[in-house]
Parts: structure tokens; sequence; C-alpha cells
């Protein structure tokens, strides 16, 4: 199975604001970030799957979060694919970000420092106050995985949704330690490639 992890474009906040399962909306430059996204994207399915004309359209399955600066995006991916492919989409809220519970919409500066302390130096099983660690975010994004695209052979998905979702496929798929989990930069709008085998998973490109 060939799984395109696509993170959202550039969200609607302030900068060093802390923000999760906050449902954020697109920012002003969206159409412009939509247009750049969905070119790259068609660019690489064409090369693969649109040499045939006369073949049957491939099918694709857009999962994504149901937050809307997600759920928007996939939508539009879908308009935009759907003249090549056939392709449906599928909210799970097992994809939305991380939630930072009390922390959330606050800014990172106004937080309590020692609370920050004790979450910054084990991000993996601490969490903030009324919110989960990710450790609990990585349990929900792997049931999601190991439920609606382990299973699937020869198909093509497409993954709407945040940083830490990703970071943790990627730490799953190719069994890094959650730890080092941010050791990945993952851009707004960018592409991911995985190559899903019975065996082992294969990351054919990060940040396209």
């Amino acid at each position: 199975m060939e799984v395109y992890l696509i993170r959202h474009t550039t969200p609607k906040i302030e900068k060093g604001v802390c923000y999760g399962f906050s449902d954020l909306e697109v920012t002003d430059s969206y159409q412009e970030e939509l247009t750049i996204l969905s070119e790259k994207l068609l660019q690489r399915l064409q090369k693969q799957y649109l040499k045939n004309k006369d073949k049957s359209k491939q099918e694709i399955e857009i999962y994504t979060s149901p937050l809307q600066r997600c759920s928007v995006l996939a939508k539009d991916l879908n308009v935009f694919i759907q003249n090549n492919f056939k392709s449906k989409v599928k909210e799970n809220d097992k994809l939305k970000e991380m939630n930072f519970g009390d922390w959330e919409l606050k800014k990172w500066n106004e937080i309590n420092e020692e609370e920050l302390k004790v979450w910054t130096d084990n991000f993996v099983t601490e969490f903030a106050p009324n919110g989960e660690s990710f450790e609990i975010l990585n349990e929900r994004v792997i049931d999601f995985w190991q439920k609606n695209i382990k299973s699937q052979k020869g198909k093509i998905a497409f993954i709407v949704c945040h940083a830490g979702v990703i970071r943790s496929i990627l730490c799953y798929a190719l069994e890094i330690p959650l730890q080092r989990a941010f050791s990945v930069s993952i851009d707004y709008g960018s592409i991911s490639k995985l190559k899903v085998f019975e065996t082992h998973t294969q990351v054919e490109f990060l940040n396209g």
C-alpha cells in the first residue's frame, strides 16, 4: 500500500500559542497553499498512476482528522483529484492532534514554568492538565493505522492530519523510539510518502 501523509496548511492563530485539539480555521493564505500542495501532489500521482489513460480510475481513500484545518483541506484535495481518481473522504477522530488540555490556546510563555518543564523533560508519558501524553496520542493513531492501513494491500491512501500524528506514524513504521519523534521536522502543507509492505514499511520521501 502507498500512503501519503499530508500535514494541514497554516492555521489561523498567532505564533507562540499552544494548540492541538483546538479546532482552528485555515489562514488567509490557504488558497495559495492549497494550489501549491495540490499541484505537487498531482504531479507525483501522474508519474505513477496516469500513464495509461485507458485503464479504470485508481481508487484513493482519503482519511482526515475532523478538525477543520485538516477536513477542509481533505475535501478540497478530493475535488481536485476526482477527474483522474476515484476518491472519498473519511473523517476519523483518532487522527486529531494531541490534546493539550488546560494549555490549549494559551501562549507558551504564559504556561506555568514548572508544569511545562515536567512535560518537556518527558513528553512521551507526561501530559498537560486535563490533556494527553504523546504516548496516548500514539496509541490511538496506531489503532487507526492497524485497522485502516496495514490490512489494505495494493491501495493508495491520503492521511490529512497533524505533525504529531505524522511523527507517531513515522515512529511506528520505522520502529523509532517515541522519545525521538521530534527529531523530524514536518512542514505545513507538506507531503511525505510511505510504502507499506507485509514485512516492513519504507519511507520514499519526507516533506515533499
